[in-house]
């Protein structure tokens, strides 16, 4: 029999991406409430930044916002749940649906909003300062509202795009064959110093300087460097996704884990959480947003008395200690300094567990060949998330 401990000491360490749904971090400047109201729960999909507000995709479908509300850029957010990509402008919002129409609300000043294209065919949006970019299914480029440094008439014609991209007033756009073409304001070089090459995968754009992401999984910048958004951009290969605030960048690397650099005047980069498991990263313009791995799913299989069952915990942080306590007692609940614990003491725990790379972690456990009909309460914690599993209450057959 494993050692009776105290919840709050069984479940401390002994030391002190395809995209799924997860919770949502965000941190940096918080005048509005773009990071302390950011909504709880582990149902989102893609997250995205305007210039002082938020916005979530759920898995549902639906779209929650919130910051500032100066011009409607929160509490106009459409309602309904056939949402399939939502992008921040700096005071305006734009949602893809899923019959392939765009949704705008929030400033109109240039008609960023009210001359959003009508249509189904469109396969997605992007926002800049006081204008808007779609893809259409056929690879060009539509776009609208201020065209104060020709971001809208400079647009390029033609077919083949992949992805469109604009923080302020300049627009990035991939091609098909892998090279690079931006248009729009380039009072810093964020235009004219655009990379030539055909071995890009991603762009991103901040308000005055630009990041590509290429095919080895490095990452090239450009523009203003003001606040190093260029001089410091990480070497490696390990990078799968990209963002950009207006002054500093994100980039996501394959183990989860998250590196950023340049403007941190309100910790945009200095409080970027560490570990691994995320699964995308936004910016907005002085904050920051990343979707967290979903709570950890605990399962068991085979719990028969006298064989060997085998529990199972999945969505954990690669590489973190994982804890598995178990009750004869009962559900609970109980509290704990991470949620109330489906358990009744007493408790016990099996031996701590490192998550794999997929974020798997494993226990092979005898069943004593007298336990049948036995009833067996579970949860796990993910350290690294601070995070409980759900709860199982299981008979042993």
């Amino acid at each position: 029999m494993l050692r009776l401990l105290p919840l709050c000491l069984l479940l401390l360490p002994s030391v002190g991406w395809a995209q799924g749904s997860g919770g949502i971090e965000s941190w940096g400047a918080d005048w509005d409430g773009q990071v302390s109201d950011t909504p709880a729960g582990r149902d989102f999909v893609q997250v995205a930044g305007g210039y002082q507000h938020s916005l979530a995709l759920k898995m549902d479908g639906s779209i929650v916002s919130w910051g500032d509300d100066t011009v409607g850029q929160v509490s106009d957010t459409p309602t309904g749940n056939d949402f399939a990509q939502v992008e921040g402008g700096s005071y305006h919002s734009l949602a893809l649906k899923t019959d392939g129409s765009i949704v705008s609300w929030g400033q109109n000043l240039s008609g960023q909003v009210s001359d959003t294209p009508a249509g189904n065919d469109f396969v997605q949006v992007a926002g800049g300062s006081s204008h808007s970019l779609a893809l259409k299914t056929d690879g060009s480029i539509t776009s609208w509202g201020s065209d104060a440094w020709s971001q809208v008439s400079t647009t390029p014609t033609g077919n083949g795009f992949v992805q469109v991209t604009s923080e302020g007033n300049h627009a990035l756009a991939l091609k098909a064959d892998g090279s690079i073409v931006a248009w729009g304001w380039d009072a810093f070089s964020q235009v004219s110093n655009t990379p030539s090459g055909n071995d890009f995968v991603e762009v991103a754009a901040g308000y005055v300087h630009s990041l590509a992401r290429k095919t080895d999984g490095s990452l090239v910048s450009w523009g203003h460097d003001n606040a190093g958004q260029v001089s410091n951009t990480p070497p490696g290969t390990n990078f799968v996704q990209i963002a950009c605030g207006s002054h500093h960048c994100l980039a996501l690397k394959m183990d989860g884990s998250i590196a950023a650099w340049g403007a941190n005047s309100f910790r945009q980069v200095g409080d970027t959480p560490p570990g691994g498991g995320f699964l995308h990263v936004a910016g907005g313009g002085k904050h920051s947003l990343a979707l967290s791995p979903p709570d950890p799913l605990l399962s068991i299989t085979n719990l028969f008395a006298g064989q060997v069952a085998l529990i199972q915990a999945d969505h954990c942080n690669p590489g973190r200690n994982v804890f598995v306590a178990y009750s004869l007692a009962g559900g609970g609940p109980t509290n704990t300094p991470w949620g109330a614990a489906q358990l009744s003491p007493p408790y016990f725990q099996f031996p701590t567990k490192t998550a794999n790379a997929a974020g798997v972690a494993s226990w092979s456990v005898s069943v004593p060949a007298g336990a049948a009909g036995v009833d067996v309460w579970l949860q796990a914690l993910d350290w690294r998330a601070q995070t409980l599993s759900n709860g199982l209450a299981l008979t042993v057959q």
